[in-house]
């Protein structure tokens, strides 16, 4: 039978029409049936290589399950948004997380002053906020019940050093050495207000400016103290001039700083120096924890980039709220109901950076790694 042109687009017409009600029928049960966890970092400009670290983590994570039956029916896409690591594009970005339904939690972002612009909405929101990278003390007096931050601030950072420093080692008078900068005063404050509490001694030397002659003073101070330990309160470039111009071998000191001290630009710049330096680490484990090395030999073979700290608290951020899903469905209160059982060290879920469980402010409650660097690569320390 030959079809007028009349009759043909009739048909077309019609056809078109069943594929779109079709295509809202499945989009309608897609939303339905669907989590989507948003994960936002910087993907572009000059913090991009730690935003996609970020974005690899969370995608292989996700890429674990994809052969295991959808967790409640519910199946969980990840979805990218890219905030440039500016606090007006992080903003911005939360606009696309809250008018998508199905969104019911966000990881991000890679900056302090990103996650400060971005929370306000995810908590007027209620969805899921978890901060896996920030370390600003600011995010300390965040208030929202649906934040739960799985790295320590720097202030946390530096009260937990001194706790270790008075347990696992014989030093009972530490050298704080700090820069006379806001970021340098807090270390020093957090450090010193702790140690008064738990009754190891601290010696300050304040340091105005970065010129040679006042580091080498610095150093001198700090080798009349005859301390046993020294904690760097100083951002990475200072801290490795430091160590640089400190005495080597038996002569050192015990030398402590946050996670700082981890960075490329701080072994970068103090070279052979860095060896023996202890430092907080956020994601160290020994070479028999199976499970930590199984996953990172995974990322590196196929991503063909190491798998940096950076990655290792995505990954464990994004199996988190797997877990809570899988526990308590795609739904914020019980995500967070969920999220905030995790109360103890004894109920903590585990991750490969450490156990994961919160204070009643939804701030990590576990104390920090402390590693070693050897002079090739940073080996927790298991005393």
């Amino acid at each position: 039978m030959k079809l007028t042109f009349r009759s043909a687009r009739i048909i077309f017409i019609s056809c078109i029409l069943v594929l779109c009600t079709s295509c809202t029928v499945s989009a309608h049960e897609t939303e339905e049936n669907t989590a989507n966890i948003a994960l936002v970092a910087p993907l572009s400009g000059p913090l991009s290589e730690f935003g996609w670290s970020m974005l690899r983590a969370g995608r292989m994570r996700l890429d674990e399950d994809k052969n295991r039956r959808p967790c409640n029916g519910i199946t969980v896409k990840l979805l990218a948004l890219d905030d440039k690591g500016n606090a007006a594009e992080a903003l911005q970005s939360t606009r696309s997380v809250t008018n998508n339904k199905s969104t019911v939690a966000v990881i991000g972002h890679l900056t302090t002053t990103c996650t400060l612009a971005a929370f306000p909405v995810y908590n007027s929101s209620q969805l899921i906020h978890i901060s896996p990278i920030a370390t600003g003390e600011d995010l300390e007096h965040i208030e929202s019940p649906f934040t739960f931050r799985t790295i320590l601030s720097e202030g946390r950072q530096a009260m937990s050093l001194a706790d270790y420093i008075h347990r696992k080692t014989d030093v009972n008078k530490v050298a704080v050495v700090h820069e006379n900068t806001p970021f340098g005063n807090l270390l020093r404050d957090s450090f010193i207000r702790r140690g008064e509490e738990i009754g190891l001694s601290a010696d300050t030397i304040g340091l105005t400016g970065n010129s040679l002659a006042l580091i080498s003073e610095a150093t001198k101070r700090v080798l009349t103290m005859k301390t046993g330990a020294v904690f760097l309160a100083a951002r990475p470039e200072l801290a490795a001039v430091i160590v640089r111009k400190l005495p080597q071998g038996i002569d050192r000191p015990l030398v402590f700083g946050t996670y700082r001290l981890v960075s490329e630009e701080f072994l970068e710049r103090s070279g052979t120096s860095s060896r023996g330096i202890l430092a907080a680490h956020p994601c160290a484990w020994s070479a028999d924890f199976k499970r930590g090395m199984a996953v990172k030999r995974r990322y590196e073979k196929e991503f063909k980039h190491t798998m940096d700290w950076v990655a290792v608290q995505t990954y464990d951020a994004l199996d988190l709220l797997l877990w809570a899903i899988e526990r308590a469905g795609p739904h914020a209160p019980s995500i967070r109901s969920t999220l905030q059982d995790l109360d103890s060290c004894a109920r903590a879920r585990p991750g490969l950076a450490g156990p994961l469980y919160f204070n009643p402010s939804g701030s990590l409650a576990r104390d920090v790694s402390v590693a070693v660097y050897t002079g090739s690569e940073w080996v927790l320390r298991e005393d």
